[in-house]
């Protein structure tokens, strides 16, 4: 097979599984994968033989890929916010509305003045601007993308899950993007106690109730991660109300949290929030579903705090 007819050979193996645009961006994905090539090369390459070796590994990622199985988990590699993550079943594949969530956080840092946006001088340097804590960060990837565009800031990251970390302490050794991650179950409030007090809070937690999962398609429900995933219906806000409580005792003044929400959830959430005083906003995302939520509470500084 010519390197021209791969990617219409894969896009007609998937046709009844995927429409016509994600097939073609998943067979340009898996081309660049098995040739090592850009899509330019590609194209001035077209008459080049594949290999009997790269002609079987095409067909396993197809096999794959007619299981349901993501693609980013065959390739081990994801894109968010102009950085290529390594991703594995470990972790929830990061979503192009995730992005909004960190575009929200960064644009509200800047209204502020605050100076992050230049590269720090010292570490010294980073720990006085401004401090962020991504709870369930997963893959890494919010944590990483404000480090990465707000490099004055001292950022963490924790999670639940020791193979997780491990996929967030990989991307960021492989980006060279200094973020802190911590192991974390953040629902004991006894481990809470050892995350660091902060400026910004931000969350992409579980929040699908059980009883959604038979809505749900089957490359998320049989590949991503369930505890990243769901929450038992009795208490579908769990981990809202952790970091409500976490806000109230770890926040400095006129500390911020942002955090992603299930769709029909909006007003549960703001509700459980202004509760205790926070001020809400709710905002839709991409898809005009309400998706994001900040929540605000000033308060007097803590011992030893960082006024902002």
């Amino acid at each position: 097979m010519k390197l021209g007819e791969a990617e219409k050979y894969i896009s007609k193996q998937l046709e009844t599984y995927y429409d016509e645009s994600e097939a073609s961006n998943i067979a340009d994905l898996l081309i660049e994968n098995i040739s090592s090539l850009s899509k330019s090369d590609r194209l001035a390459q077209k008459e080049q033989l594949l290999s009997s070796s790269q002609l079987n590994k095409l067909n396993d990622y197809i096999q794959r890929l007619l299981q349901y199985e993501p693609v980013q988990y065959i390739l081990n590699e994801a894109h968010f916010y102009k950085m290529k993550l390594y991703v594995d079943k470990n972790v929830l594949i990061p979503r192009p509305e995730t992005e909004e969530l960190v575009e929200w956080i960064i644009n509200d840092v800047r209204a502020s003045g605050k100076d992050v946006f230049q590269k720090a001088a010292t570490d010294a340097d980073a720990t006085t601007q401004l401090k962020i804590l991504d709870v369930g960060t997963g893959s890494g990837c919010i944590a990483l993308a404000l480090k990465k565009k707000m490099p004055k800031a001292e950022v963490w990251g924790c999670d639940i899950s020791d193979k997780a970390l491990t996929v967030a302490r990989r991307n960021g050794s492989e980006l060279d993007i200094r973020v802190d991650f911590q192991s974390a179950d953040y629902l004991d409030s006894a481990q809470q106690k050892h995350l660091p007090t902060v400026d910004i809070v931000v969350s992409n937690p579980p929040y699908v109730p059980l009883k959604d999962k038979a809505q749900m398609q089957p490359n998320v429900l049989q590949y991503e991660p369930h505890t990243a995933l769901f929450v038992d219906d009795s208490d579908p806000l769990l981990f809202y109300k952790a970091i409500v409580n976490f806000g109230k005792h770890r926040l400095y003044k006129n500390g911020v949290v942002y955090m992603e929400i299930h769709e029909n959830l909006g007003n549960d959430v703001k509700t459980l929030f202004q509760n205790d005083g926070y001020i809400v906003e709710v905002r839709k995302d991409m898809q005009g579903k309400e998706r994001m939520v900040k929540a605000s509470l000033a308060h007097p500084d803590l011992a030893g705090g960082n006024p902002t």
